[in-house]
Order: C-alpha cells, then sequence, then structure tokens
C-alpha cells in the first residue's frame, strides 16, 4: 500500500518537471554550445572564440 503512495508522488513529480520544460520550451543545447560553455568555464569565464 506505502509503495502504490510512493510511486503515485513520484509519478506526479515527474509529470509536473515534463510539463515545466514542456512550457519552457528551451531547445536542447548542441554540441557547439557545450564546447563553448566548456571553453569558457575553463577559460575563466571568458567567451569562446566563434
Amino acid at each position: 500500500m506505502i509503495s502504490y503512495v510512493i510511486l503515485g508522488i513520484t509519478f506526479l513529480i515527474v509529470v509536473i518537471q515534463i510539463s515545466i520544460y514542456a512550457t519552457r520550451q528551451r531547445k536542447p543545447l548542441t554540441r557547439d554550445d557545450i564546447n563553448d560553455r566548456l571553453l569558457a568555464a575553463l577559460n575563466g569565464g571568458d567567451k569562446g572564440h566563434e
């Protein structure tokens, strides 16, 4: 019985997280975006060269 309650709560949390992500409609990062952010972090906050 308790496992059903835990399962229901986790299901609600997942649905809420997916709906928040869908409403933001943020495009996924491309490999170039990830490389630029990583390079900026390694350079101490400077933007990567375009």
